[in-house]
């Protein structure tokens, strides 16, 4: 549900926002690393519930890490080919990575290491 929220979101007009700054940084960046942080938080809940064995445990930040970097870039995408009255950035690309690291620091301050969930 909340990457169907970020699609709607980041492909409907933008209803004459103007990006102000918040300690030097732009308020539009500051919403992509906070839905983009969410984002991969909810994944990686999703990815211990599928997986509950050593050898996924290891590898679920990065599978977590790596959707959400895509999802980002997907959206960035179409912003650039399909929908006209957005405009894909760079820097909007930059701070959903910075975001997808937010996430995962999120993550694990509330469930540390996982290795609770391990069953082997």
């Amino acid at each position: 549900m909340w990457a169907i929220f970020i699609l709607v979101l980041t492909t409907l007009s933008n209803g004459g926002f103007v990006s102000q700054n918040l300690l030097g940084i732009a308020t539009d960046k500051l919403g992509h690393a906070f839905i983009f942080g969410v984002l991969v938080f909810f994944i990686m809940q999703a990815l211990i519930k599928l997986w509950r064995f050593s050898f996924f445990l290891r590898k679920i930040q990065i599978i977590a890490f790596f959707i959400g970097v895509g999802y980002g870039c997907l959206i960035e995408l179409i912003q650039l080919y399909i929908v006209t009255y957005r405009q894909a950035e760079w820097g909007d690309v930059m701070a959903n990575i910075i975001g997808c690291f937010i996430g995962l620091i999120m993550f694990n301050s509330v469930y540390g290491n996982l290795k609770f969930l391990d069953k082997e």
